[in-house]
């Protein structure tokens, strides 16, 4: 009987190893399918009159309305915390809030995401959502989006 308690803990141990190796190149892959990409900026939009040119440069569908957020230290860590609205007409799972925070220059420091506290958020929800990062006395100023946990960004639509 001993044997086969020790087999069955074994198996669980050996699926939890599993399951967090995976979630770690999961996220892993995550942070460098970001870095790569220069979402932190905004495009510079032109007018312009032909019907054509401004189809092309329509606004993305908003599916998140970001109401508010702030950033902060306290202790040894800093602090990016708000609240999101879906304001899409389905629920949205797995939403993770993405932290950026830059120097007086403008440069990048670090980024940091963690998900939503709903999961998922449904259609007309708020939810809160809180970034932490460790602390760095350089931070002047910091920045939020929101992506798929394990995917691309959500067009949000900011105040």
């Amino acid at each position: 009987m001993d044997k086969q308690k020790e087999k069955k803990k074994w198996y669980k141990r050996w699926w939890a190893i599993t399951l967090y190796v995976i979630i770690f190149f999961s996220a892993i892959s995550s942070m460098s399918n970001t870095s790569n990409t220069n979402s932190y900026s905004s495009p510079v939009k032109q007018k312009t009159s032909n019907p054509a040119e401004q189809a092309a440069n329509k606004e993305p569908d908003y599916q998140l309305e970001l109401l508010n957020f702030k950033c902060f230290q306290q202790y040894d860590f800093y602090h990016i915390e708000g609240q999101v609205k879906n304001i899409s007409d389905e629920s949205l799972k797995s939403v993770a809030a993405l932290g950026t925070t830059y120097t007086a220059d403008g440069e990048f420091i670090k980024s940091e995401e963690s998900l939503i506290d709903y999961n998922p958020i449904l259609a007309g929800q708020t939810s809160p959502f809180k970034v932490l990062m460790t602390h760095n006395p350089a931070i002047t100023d910091c920045t939020i989006e929101f992506k798929k946990l394990f995917g691309g960004s959500i067009p949000t639509k900011t105040n």
